[in-house]
């Protein structure tokens, strides 16, 4: 019965402590006063490729930052042609010193969904990419993106009950054994 206990005490435990850090605040999760006012430390992004280039475009305070690569080896594309359309928009985006391509419009800093359409012209070499960016108005939650986190507490909790549920049976049965051995 005393190993039966100190089993079932070291399994508690284990319980308690893995239900604690569970339960801690994350990077970017905080249940105190500064959540409130925190917003959400990601910024809002585009991506398209196609056998020829990738990109990807990162908004942020009413501009988006474009990065184009070579799809086939990630190589980044410089000097190249980046004509885009947005709803009633169009323009060229502006080719920046760092390799990057600017576009400002007063609408990217407003929460919407909206169907991007470049056409790159890279010396010889032209296509079309086209996909869709979506804006949030600056309320969601940072963890929203993780929902396999809290299952994957809910997972962890569960195999610990089962194998407490467990022990505790192998031990019931092995001290049943033990008293019909010595009968």
């Amino acid at each position: 019965m005393k190993r039966f206990n100190t089993f079932c005490k070291s399994l508690a435990g284990l319980m308690l402590a893995f239900v604690a850090t569970a339960g801690m605040a994350s990077e970017g999760h905080d249940h105190g006063e500064a959540a409130a006012t925190t917003a959400a430390t990601s910024s809002p992004r585009f991506e398209a490729y196609s056998d020829l280039f990738e990109m990807v475009g990162i908004v942020s305070k009413g501009q988006m930052v474009v990065y184009l690569d070579r799809y086939a080896s990630n190589e980044p594309v410089t000097g190249a042609k980046l004509d885009f359309e947005v709803g009633a928009d169009k323009g060229t985006a502006a080719p920046q010193p760092d390799g990057t391509y600017l576009i400002k419009l007063a609408t990217l800093g407003q929460p919407r969904n909206t169907a991007f359409s470049f056409t790159v012209m890279a010396g010889s070499d032209t296509d079309l990419l086209a996909g869709d960016l979506s804006i949030s108005d600056g309320h969601a939650h940072v963890d929203a993106g993780r929902p396999w986190l809290r299952w994957l507490a809910w997972l962890g909790f569960g195999l610990v009950a089962i194998a407490l549920a467990a022990g505790a049976a192998f031990l019931v049965r092995r001290q049943r054994a033990q008293r019909l051995s010595f009968n």
